[in-house]
């Protein structure tokens, strides 16, 4: 008996100590309006709710099949080149945050778990002109083409 009690509270006392993470960031200006950051990660945690902290806004965590994870999508400017953190609480850690960001007052609560995210900012990668242009330069070469090769023909 009381060889379970100590598993039990070693479990609780540990936590959540055990994240595989992956991330990815937007950084091709043309293909994407917005920044995109997004942080896949799987736990130890169990059942437990998590939610995230990013540059002081509380994101949600979406879980499925065994992985997490958390999404933030805001304009290109509002993202620069950077390496952001994104703070993991569980629903005690989450309740204490929004406390301590409404307050302001005291420290803020330990993260279960900290993620951090290099983004290495957006860019216009390519050719310097876009590649509709060159399409429609080429089009209109062969209707050129095209025409006059009909016009000699015709005469």
């Amino acid at each position: 008996m009381k060889s379970l009690l100590f598993v039990a509270l070693l479990h609780l006392s540990l936590g959540c100590s055990n994240f595989d993470v992956s991330s990815y960031t937007t950084t091709n200006i043309a293909l994407a309006t917005e920044t995109a950051i997004l942080v896949e990660f799987s736990s130890d945690c169990g059942d437990t709710k998590l939610s995230a902290v990013f540059d002081g806004a509380v994101v949600p965590v979406y879980s499925a099949g065994g992985k997490s994870m958390v999404t933030v999508v805001r304009e290109h400017s509002e993202l620069p080149s950077n390496t952001y953190t994104v703070d993991l609480y569980d629903e005690a850690g989450i309740a204490a945050y929004k406390t301590f960001a409404k307050e302001g007052a005291g420290d803020a609560p330990k993260a279960l778990h900290s993620i951090a995210v290099s983004h290495p900012g957006v860019s216009k990668e390519g050719l310097p002109i876009q590649s509709e242009f060159i399409v429609m330069v080429v089009a209109l070469l062969v209707w050129w083409g095209a025409n006059s090769i009909k016009a000699k023909i015709s005469e």
